[in-house]
Formats: structure tokens, C-alpha cells, sequence
């Protein structure tokens, strides 16, 4: 008669719960606020004219720091930037145009949403991703 009984023990259990709140009633289900999952981001209120990209596309290619990352048989180099029209690819990720500062001066944002400039100077172009005094220099590969 015990065996017969072990098997119904976990159907007595569950009865004994009480149903959880609804929202309506004021309770949440495992939260007691809401929690912070993604960092805020902030909505930019200028609007940028993309329409016209024929400055940047004037720039597009690949760019690199030495003659090596140049090669495109060369596996070991990854210091290069491909620049398109539509943004610019550096390993593997692809950073949109955000806006057109000038003929010459470019910002793109990339999937996290961090910004990053990109200027082009007697065919080099100047790259630096955030506020630091250090610029990384490029040249157009041939």
C-alpha cells in the first residue's frame, strides 16, 4: 500500500501551492522592478542627409597600414579598412556612415552604437575611434 502512494506524493505537493498575483493585482512574476538588460541608448535628434554619398564613395578601397596588409594572399595581416559608399569594414565588422562632416571627414557608427571618425589626406586616410591625441594612418593599397 506504501508503494502506491509514493508515485501521487508530487500531485499532493502541487495542490498545496498558491497561484502567484497577476500584474493586474500588482505582482510580477520574478522580478520585483524591471531589470536593466541593454544599456540606454541615446536618440540622436539631428537628421543627416545620406543621400548624397559620392564624397565617400570618391574614397572607396582598401586601405592599409603597411604594404603587407595590402596583399590579399596575405592572411597575417589584418590591419586594413575597406571603405565603401555605405560604411567601412574593419575585421569583420561593419561600421555605417552616421554622417557627412565634410568632403574629406566622415563618422560611422557601428552595431553597438560607438562612433568613430574616419578623414582622407593626400590619399591616406586618418582613422581614430574615439577622443585619444593618436591617429592610425593608412594608405590606399594599389
Amino acid at each position: 500500500m506504501m508503494i502506491r502512494l509514493i508515485p501521487l506524493l508530487p500531485l499532493a505537493l502541487l495542490a498545496g501551492c498558491n497561484e502567484l498575483p497577476s500584474e493586474d493585482e500588482g505582482g510580477t512574476i520574478g522580478y520585483d522592478r524591471p531589470a536593466e538588460i541593454a544599456p540606454q541608448l541615446e536618440l540622436s535628434t539631428e537628421i543627416n542627409d545620406l543621400s548624397d554619398r559620392s564624397a565617400l564613395a570618391a574614397f572607396a578601397g582598401r586601405y592599409g597600414v603597411s604594404a603587407a596588409d595590402c596583399d590579399p594572399d596575405n592572411r597575417y595581416m589584418t590591419e586594413y579598412i575597406e571603405v565603401a559608399d555605405v560604411g567601412f569594414a574593419y575585421r569583420g565588422e561593419l561600421n555605417t556612415l552616421h554622417s557627412i562632416d565634410s568632403d574629406t571627414r566622415f563618422t560611422f557608427s557601428s552595431s553597438d552604437g560607438a562612433r568613430e571618425t574616419l578623414a582622407f589626406a593626400d590619399g591616406d586616410l586618418l582613422r581614430w575611434p574615439d577622443d585619444r591625441a593618436r591617429r592610425t594612418v593608412y594608405q590606399r593599397c594599389r
